[in-house]
């Protein structure tokens, strides 16, 4: 009895450790203002530093620890440990259970340094080579026709859009604003290029000043990672 009331328990304690234990997740991240150096963060009990650049993906790194994701500054003053007292500038709260996000950061409008953080699932598997992703950070919706289909991105969403699409072809888009209680405003009408190997992340956000509806447009690509090849083995 007491063997397996020690099993049950041994059982238990490793399901309760499982569950609590907090996963490893690779993020990239860009700026959508200008390039953040040296910013600081806590992964997996380690001070570690990020560098943003403008409309460019960063390098991938690995985060291991609590949510939201705290950024920081170290200050010349310390604690009576004697570590750097800390100043945070951003915080980030992870949707989903991917293992994979980008981080798209912005500066708030303050005069002490601060930044906006919005993450999205990054993973290639549900963010696949040969797709489109309209990410929509203005406060309101942008209808979408591409070729002869429309599509509605809300406000803070994004719409992913695939298709049967010929590699190396450009498709035919418009897009236009619809601000509540405001006329609708055309915001872009072009071609935009297709590629199999490759996914195409298009951010758009509000732009300041002016009629209430315009936007900017950012485009970040990302080709398929090659896959190490093999090195043969020497002839014996």
């Amino acid at each position: 009895m007491k063997f397996l009331t020690l099993f049950i328990l041994t059982l238990f304690c490793g399901s309760l450790w499982a569950q609590t234990e907090i996963p490893t997740v690779k993020l990239t991240v860009l700026s959508l203002d200008s390039r953040i150096l040296d910013l600081k963060y806590e992964s997996a009990g380690e001070v570690k530093s990020l560098y943003a650049f403008k409309n460019q993906r960063s390098q991938p790194f690995m985060y291991r620890g609590e949510q939201p994701i705290v950024f920081f500054r170290e200050l010349s003053q310390t604690d009576a440990a004697g570590n750097p007292l800390r100043q945070q500038v951003a915080q980030c709260q992870l949707p989903g259970n991917s293992r994979q996000y980008m981080l798209i950061m912005s500066k708030r409008e303050s005069e002490a340094e601060a930044y906006r953080c919005f993450a999205i699932d990054d993973n290639w598997g549900t963010f696949s080579a040969g797709t489109y992703r309209f990410l929509n950070l203005a406060p309101f919706t942008i209808a979408l026709k591409l070729d002869d289909k429309v599509y509605e991105i809300k406000k803070q969403n994004f719409t992913d859009v695939s298709g049967n699409f010929e590699d190396g072809t450009h498709q035919q888009a418009m897009m236009v604003s619809l601000p509540e209680g405001e006329d609708p405003l055309p915001v872009f009408e072009g071609l935009i290029r297709y590629a199999e190997n490759q996914r195409m992340l298009y951010i758009i956000s509000p732009k300041p000043g002016g009629r209430v509806g315009r936007v900017n447009f950012t485009a970040i690509p990302q080709r398929v990672p090659k896959v190490p090849s093999s090195t043969p083995s020497s002839a014996q």
